[in-house]
């Protein structure tokens, strides 16, 4: 079935987790700890829809009087979906909110969610992920810690990068584990019950946390990422198609995959990257593509192909508003039975009409350059227009 055709109705989990606005940030904590949940929709006692509380909302929030804090202040409105949305459109929503829960709602009241155990439900079985590979979605500025950092530096590192997750480094540069948002909120003791030596937390100071066994920290940057990190993240040596990569997190409960080379991490896959991808099947993110120059059936199809896996791919993503892509080709320089293929390619987008020349005695070779090359510029100019925002 193509994912278009997969409906919100069909996806959306109808018997989610539930906190009622009557309770504190530290009890909501440790309601999300305790049930593994990202994000918790709020309701009244009366069942009406209020909001979300997701983990980073409670790491900016929860060491500063956890039970007098407002619910209000912390939560946020989710976006919202109907029913008859399509799973693609789903994917559309989340990566344009930015938001890890969303919400359908009806008179008032929650009627269903969709988040990330819900996409991966179906993305791990569904057979046009086959067709993309993790080294397309793959995030190659990888961001990371070092085991000696503090964990005070790896919060504000991933609050400032919108990361959820940082790989962490041994003094060699070498993986030696990963530390999650959820992995620090974890670490911040609620302050109405006891820990688990048996002191209760107490309510006055923000940076004093408590580490497993009740030992304390009296200051939070004075803890080090190698104390909090997890020592099993998911990783490969070898990529793979993007199905099997869901179906792996699926398998392992985590929702990202480091790839390693000799030890060392190079890239990372996560659950998002792959909503991304899917993304790109929404309506507006798709262009025409006129292709000449070719005769022979297999030939178009192959060029075709290329160019499809780099628009729903890495190209795809940076593009808002993609109308026509022009791909002129022809042979030349004739050498025995081999023909040289001279390749002209123009994108008209949100950038203006850019334009890349590419020529090689491989057919394929000259369209994988020349897309290439035309990513590169559009990464340069997404970039610059971004730094003037």
């Amino acid at each position: 079935m193509n994912l278009d055709e997969i409906d919100a109705e069909q996806v959306m989990n109808t018997e989610p987790l539930v906190e009622t606005n009557d309770r504190n940030l530290a009890q909501i904590k440790n309601t999300m700890e305790e049930n593994e949940v990202r994000a918790i929709p709020v309701t009244d006692t009366q069942g009406g829809f209020k909001g979300v509380i997701g983990y980073r909302d409670l790491i900016r929030f929860i060491q500063f009087n956890p039970e007098r804090t407002s619910i209000e202040k912390v939560m946020h409105q989710p976006p919202e979906f109907d029913e008859d949305d399509s799973l693609v459109e789903l994917a559309d929503l989340r990566i344009n909110s930015g938001r890890k829960l969303m919400v359908c709602l009806e008179n008032g009241e929650l009627k269903g969610v969709v988040g990330d155990d819900e996409f991966i439900k179906y993305f791990k079985d569904a057979e046009v992920l086959e067709k993309a590979n993790t080294l397309d979605v793959a995030s190659h500025e990888l961001k990371t810690v070092f085991e000696e950092d503090s964990i005070e530096e790896a919060r504000h590192f991933m609050l400032d990068n919108n990361i959820s997750r940082v790989p962490v480094l041994d003094e060699d540069g070498k993986l030696s584990g990963i530390v999650r948002s959820s992995d620090i909120l974890r670490m911040m003791a609620p302050r109405d019950r006891q820990d688990a030596g048996g002191t209760s937390g107490d309510r006055h100071g923000s940076d004093e946390v408590k580490m497993a066994g009740g030992t304390e920290k009296k200051q939070f940057s004075g803890v080090t990422a190698d104390q909090l990190m997890k020592e099993d993240p998911v990783t490969a040596t070898d990529h793979m198609n993007l199905k099997d990569a869901a179906e792996l997190m699926s398998e392992r409960g985590r929702g990202e995959i480091i790839f390693l080379e000799n030890g060392y991490p190079e890239r990372i896959v996560t659950l998002k990257d792959i909503i991304n991808y899917v993304e790109g099947f929404a309506p507006g993110k798709t262009m025409m593509v006129n292709l000449s120059g070719l005769e022979l059936p297999e030939e178009k199809a192959a060029v075709h192909n290329s160019i499809k896996r780099q628009l729903q791919g890495s190209l795809g993503r940076k593009l808002d508003r993609p109308e026509q892509l022009d791909v002129h080709i022809k042979k030349s320089e004739k050498d025995g039975k081999k023909h040289r293929w001279e390749l002209d390619m123009k994108l008209d987008c949100e950038y203006g009409l850019l334009t890349v020349n590419e020529e090689d005695w491989e057919l394929l070779d000259a369209v994988d350059e020349a897309l290439n090359e035309l990513n590169s510029i559009v990464r340069k100019k997404h970039e610059k227009s971004t730094e003037h925002r």
